[in-house]
């Protein structure tokens, strides 16, 4: 609102007036007078610059260029370790470092190393296949492994040692020698931690174990899973296996379930070893001890346990089907065991104390005199006798042959059965055989000829059976005895008359006449 004392409007001569005679109203110091195109003035005034500091503007920029600065510092190392890491890669994959690693293996295994289609890349070394030979005065003959890879760590590419978690080979065979005095030296161990070649584990999932000749081995373990652990809490090396059909020169065909064997020295333990039969899911032969592999001329011994395994399992097929069942073993000082003695020729042995297994029959079968029992006696039961008691023995296996012997079946009312039979390596059969035939049956018995025959030929009645001893003979396949000629070598009995015979039985009454 303008002053009283002055106009409301005023002229454009009279502002040009103003302007004239008041220029100290608005001093020239604070800008410069111009004058415009038109001939009109005007003052322009300079732009004054913000003087006052702003602190959280200065932080950020110096945080942004602090940023700058580390991803730069960042992006330069990122490049050195991709640089560094394709250095070393090139490194890996080049002839020397080929060679110092084979130098590195055979450092670490004492073998001779053959090493194909080997390659790195940032996370695992791999290679074709793998060979390891060793020399003749080493217990292990060669291994080769195939597909191998093996996870290592990144000191590796540059380092005097390789070193990693696992090194896995899709496939390997190894062969063991047998060991001979004259070649094979007591190999001394290294500790895994001084080894210029260290993983934790070494697995093959198809493993294949050779002992002895590779065209013809003594032990042949097939399609198994092995994992070798270098270095465990207890200190020793440690090896478990896992599956696997176990062939034994002239044993019969059997399983491997599981194994754990531990390393000690010049010995090695077997923490357990579980074995099956063939295709049976349900018995169990269970090894443990240690072995001296290198103690030639002393045997090793490894105890056995039996738990429901079929007879068959041991004796073979063809003696298994003369004894059928299941047995266990019976505490024994001076049985259960398995013992072999170093050398070109193990010279192995079983012996096993047994019983039947009560939650399954024990059958006799195919032998001669049982079907002549059966049909004197008119009792088809003879045929296959099953006991309903314990069935007792010893079992025992060595240089091919097969024997049963302390053998004692019963079966109250019926018969009894005691003696042995061996299986030579050629199958013949041999042995004898106590049989018991219940007085009961034979007085039963007798109105037929041949029944009058059999209690002539069958000697005077001890513990409730009247005994006679036959020789075993044959094949397992086709099992002899001499029963049916004794008793054919007994005169025919006359029929005794009532008078001497005393009171007529049921049977004399109600046979025909």
């Amino acid at each position: 609102m303008s002053a009283p004392s002055e106009p409301e409007k005023y002229s454009i001569d009279e502002m040009m007036d103003r302007l004239k005679v008041h220029p100290a109203e608005d001093p020239l110091h604070e800008g410069q007078l111009v004058t415009r195109d038109d001939g009109s003035q005007a003052i322009r005034v300079r732009k004054r610059k913000r003087r006052s500091r702003q602190p959280h503007k200065e932080e950020l920029q110096h945080s942004r260029r602090a940023r700058i600065v580390q991803v730069s510092a960042a992006l330069i190392l990122l490049l050195l370790a991709i640089f560094a890491a394709g250095a070393a890669i090139i490194f890996a994959n080049s002839a020397p470092f080929r060679k110092g690693l084979i130098e590195k293996i055979t450092l670490s295994t004492g073998a001779n190393v053959e090493l194909e289609q080997f390659r790195v890349n940032p996370t695992s070394a791999n290679a074709g296949r793998i060979v390891l030979t060793w020399p003749e005065t080493h217990l292990l003959r060669d291994l080769s492994a195939t597909s191998v890879r093996a996870e290592i760590s990144p000191a590796s590419f540059l380092g005097k040692s390789m070193t990693g978690e696992e090194a896995i080979s899709s496939e390997g065979t190894l062969t063991i020698r047998i060991p001979d005095p004259a070649k094979v030296a007591q190999n001394a161990r290294s500790t895994a931690e001084s080894l210029p070649i260290r993983f934790k584990r070494y697995a093959i999932p198809k493993l294949h174990i050779l002992l002895g000749d590779p065209a013809a081995p003594l032990i042949r373990l097939q399609n198994s899973e092995g994992s070798f652990h270098p270095v465990k809490a207890n200190g020793r090396p440690q090896l478990l296996l896992s599956r696997g059909n176990l062939v034994i020169t002239g044993w019969p065909k059997l399983r491997l379930d599981r194994s754990h064997i531990e390393f000690r020295d010049n010995e090695l333990d077997v923490v357990g070893m579980r074995l099956a039969y063939d295709t049976d899911t349900r018995g169990v032969f269970e090894l443990s001890g240690s072995v001296a592999p290198y103690a030639f001329g002393h045997p090793s011994t490894l105890a056995v346990e039996l738990d429901s395994f079929l007879v068959a399992g041991i004796a073979g097929p063809e003696l298994g089907r003369l004894f059928s069942g299941r047995i266990d073993t019976l505490p024994s000082d001076t049985s259960n065991h398995l013992s072999f003695t170093p050398g070109p020729r193990p010279n192995t042995s079983l012996a096993v104390t047994f019983r039947n297994t009560l939650t399954t029959p024990f059958e006799l079968n195919g032998f001669p005199f049982l079907l002549v029992l059966a049909r004197t006696l008119d009792d088809d039961w003879f045929e296959r006798p099953v006991s309903e008691s314990d069935v007792t023995g010893m079992l025992r296996r060595g240089d091919g042959a097969v024997a049963i012997s302390d053998f004692n079946f019963e079966h109250k009312g019926r018969m009894a059965l005691r003696g042995g039979v061996t299986m030579a390596a050629d199958r013949r059969l041999s042995g004898s055989l106590e049989v018991g035939i219940a007085e009961g049956m034979i007085r039963a018995s007798i109105p037929s000829s041949d029944s009058r025959r059999l209690d002539a030929m069958f000697g005077p009645s001890m513990e409730g059976f009247r005994w006679i001893s036959l020789k075993i003979g044959g094949t397992a396949a086709a099992p002899a005895d001499n029963f049916k000629e004794l008793l054919e070598a007994t005169p025919k009995q006359p029929k005794k008359p009532d008078a001497d015979r005393g009171n007529p039985t049921f049977e004399d009454l109600t046979a025909p006449k």
